[in-house]
């Protein structure tokens, strides 16, 4: 039995469609519980979209155990259990972004239908799923709607272990959603979900993104490849960095930003993520500036081409280096307010507990 909790459309025409599970999140550290978290994709990009006040709606599923509050509320499914998800670390994370933790999913609501989607206009969407409950149809119905969309790889090729729910991957081709590539506009994936794609035959499809903890992360395109530079953080959690790398990526492309501008600002909140444990807080203060830079940024290129044109995306932009100076600044800024070592967090109805 589903019960649609939707809320009415906002009074403000939302930009983008999120589309993804919120989820229960567990980080396990040699055998003790130490932070509970809102979790899911489309939570992390939420946070990072309500920074930097980009319109959204967003379409999720819980279960009636569903422990948080959130700023939309999602599509409770009474018969169903909140997608968990948890995540087992060692002593110590690497710190780069590989290896570093094994990944559980122990419960899983229901999937997200086409019908579940808005019957109206968006100009992007973000396809997030992180439990496989966005199908096939699912995404076709998304690029029906959307001008563009957004895909992490993770909502494609995910599998679970049936006995102990350990995420495993598919290759892409085997996972149903291939013949959709030529019309998504950018596919997202991590240095460990990457090998599970042939990037050079998927980036002939659709430009590719692909992150790699300290490295940065590279730009495919049928035309070239961009490197794009990382920023220095002190990893507490790696949780949630690739989504808030695309939120910020996709927020920033789809302002006008350049590829490579909007690759670098998507590499900025990736810092910011891994630097907090469980779901991040960014700091107002740190927000508006960033969004003072951005907006220069944009500035600066205002005869620039159309950002939904795909010329250019393996050209780095005139000025890069002088806008990645400014975020660098922005971003230690952000560093005098990061712990020095982790803390061992709570989070109940969005917010933070020290235990």
């Amino acid at each position: 039995m589903v019960t649609d909790s939707k809320d009415p459309l906002p009074n403000f025409p939302p930009r983008a469609l999120i589309v993804g599970n919120f989820c229960h999140d567990f980080l396990i550290r040699d055998a003790r519980v130490v932070a509970e978290s809102l979790g899911g994709a489309a939570s992390f990009i939420s946070t990072v979209f309500d920074g930097l006040s980009v319109p959204y709606l967003t379409v999720s599923k819980v279960g009636a155990d569903f422990a948080y509050s959130t700023n939309q509320t999602p599509i409770v499914v009474a018969d169903s259990k909140t997608t968990t998800f948890r995540a087992f670390f060692g002593s110590s994370i690497a710190g780069d972004g590989r290896g570093d933790r094994i990944l559980k999913r122990i419960a899983a609501c229901a999937p997200i239908l086409p019908s579940d989607l808005p019957d109206f206009r968006f100009d992007f969407g973000m396809a997030v799923g992180v439990g496989g409950e966005i199908l096939p149809d699912t995404l076709k119905r998304m690029i029906e709607i959307c001008d563009a969309v957004f895909v992490d790889i993770q909502s494609l090729i995910r599998v679970f272990d049936e006995i102990d729910g350990t995420v495993e991957h598919v290759n892409l081709k085997e996972s149903g959603f291939f013949h959709l590539l030529p019309r998504i506009g950018f596919l997202k994936a991590s240095a460990e979900e990457a090998p599970f794609m042939d990037v050079e035959e998927v980036r002939k499809l659709c430009p590719v993104l692909v992150t790699n903890g300290k490295e940065g992360c590279t730009v495919y395109s049928n035309g070239g490849q961009l490197q794009i530079a990382p920023f220095t953080a002190a990893e507490l959690d790696p949780t949630g960095a690739g989504d808030c790398f695309l939120g910020g990526f996709a927020a920033g492309f789809t302002a006008g930003l350049a590829v490579s501008d909007a690759a670098l600002l998507g590499n900025l909140f990736g810092s910011l993520t891994v630097s907090q444990m469980g779901l991040p807080q960014f700091e107002s203060r740190i927000l508006q500036r960033i969004k003072d830079k951005v907006e220069t940024r944009k500035l600066q290129h205002i005869d620039s081409r159309d950002p939904g044109e795909r010329k250019s995306i393996h050209q780095m932009a005139e000025g890069h280096e002088q806008f990645k100076k400014s975020l660098v600044t922005v971003r230690s800024e952000c560093q005098l307010n990061v712990p020095a070592s982790p803390r061992t967090v709570e989070q109940v109805n969005g917010q933070h507990k020290l235990l």
